[in-house]
């Protein structure tokens, strides 16, 4: 394991639909591209044609015109919202067409981009993320680390949380997040343990569980170990208790002011599922904590679902 971090990313990819629920994430952007000396490239998706005449009112244009003038129209939009805080970045527009997710990962590979950092807010009427479908397409399919802004920007991520079933896609969404934010001043390894079945009977269901704890203790020592030393052992708190992962995580990031949780998409046992379907809804539409999300690259899906 390396003892010191990797080059941060030369390029950061912020992926806006140009609403204000975006404006968080904007400022994290920015703040990440100040500290790592990175550029920022910020991209938004057109919708088909059909929608950008009716949008514009020019009904009559050929296609040609009607795409010049909604990327125009964007892109001196996007500027707009930058304004003065970009003062002193690399900066660079581009405007994909198609579907989001597709068109996104695109713009990110052309632009050679190492994080993907977005905005997501909660719709009460429906219970689903604002930026719904697009976002969890990410979450399944996005090859760099996915960065999901819910807060306002304090300060640089010192306080982090990492869900952890110990496994080495774990090990890898871990050290990825160390590599990308450098030593933090806390770093939480948070671990579900699985609850013994209800047939069994109470005396014999706590023995298990106890013995589950012991194991994990020992898997959460090990799991440090092999930690870079920049997560220096004193910085490092393992936290072990029964439930569901995803509420655990919310949890502890809710108690103890966390400022980034952190999660590796693929895995074993209950985070496995952390991803996938409702949990995956659940937890990117209601973690108010800034959630760093982090494919394991043995794990890439070798055809988007559309």
């Amino acid at each position: 394991m390396p003892n010191s971090r990797s080059a941060p990313p030369g390029a950061i990819l912020l992926a806006t639909d140009l609403s204000a629920r975006c404006d968080r994430a904007l400022s994290r952007a920015l703040q990440l591209a100040r500290q790592w000396n990175a550029r920022l490239v910020v991209a938004t998706v057109l919708p088909p044609v059909p929608a950008q005449r009716m949008i514009a009112g020019i009904l009559d244009a050929p296609d040609p015109l009607v795409r010049e003038h909604a990327r125009q129209s964007v892109e001196w939009r996007l500027r707009l919202d930058l304004g003065a805080e970009a003062d002193g970045i690399a900066l660079e527009v581009r405007i994909g067409e198609g579907h989001v997710g597709r068109a996104l990962l695109q713009l990110a590979a052309e632009a050679g981009c190492g994080l993907i950092v977005t905005g997501i807010a909660s719709d009460p009427a429906f219970e689903l993320p604002a930026l719904g479908s697009s976002v969890l397409w990410l979450t399944r399919h996005c090859p760099l680390p996915l960065l999901v802004v819910h807060r306002r920007v304090r300060a640089p991520y010192r306080n982090l949380a990492v869900a952890t079933d110990f496994s080495e896609s774990a090990r890898h969404a871990t050290c990825q997040a160390l590599d990308l934010f450098g030593p933090p001043l806390r770093l939480a390894l948070v671990h579900a343990l699985e609850t013994p079945g209800s047939a069994l009977l109470a005396g014999d269901r706590e023995m298990l569980q106890a013995q589950a704890r012991l194991r994990a203790n020992e898997q959460a020592r090990d799991f440090q170990a092999g930690l870079p030393t920049l997560a220096a052992p004193g910085q490092v708190q393992a936290v072990i208790e029964p439930g569901d992962p995803a509420r655990l995580l919310r949890q502890h990031a809710e108690a103890e002011d966390i400022d980034l949780a952190v999660v590796g998409t693929h895995g074993r046992g209950a985070l496995f599922e952390l991803l996938i379907g409702s949990v995956a809804r659940r937890l990117v539409a209601t973690l108010e904590t800034d959630t760093l999300l982090v494919r394991d690259p043995r794990s890439l899906p070798p055809q988007p679902e559309p």
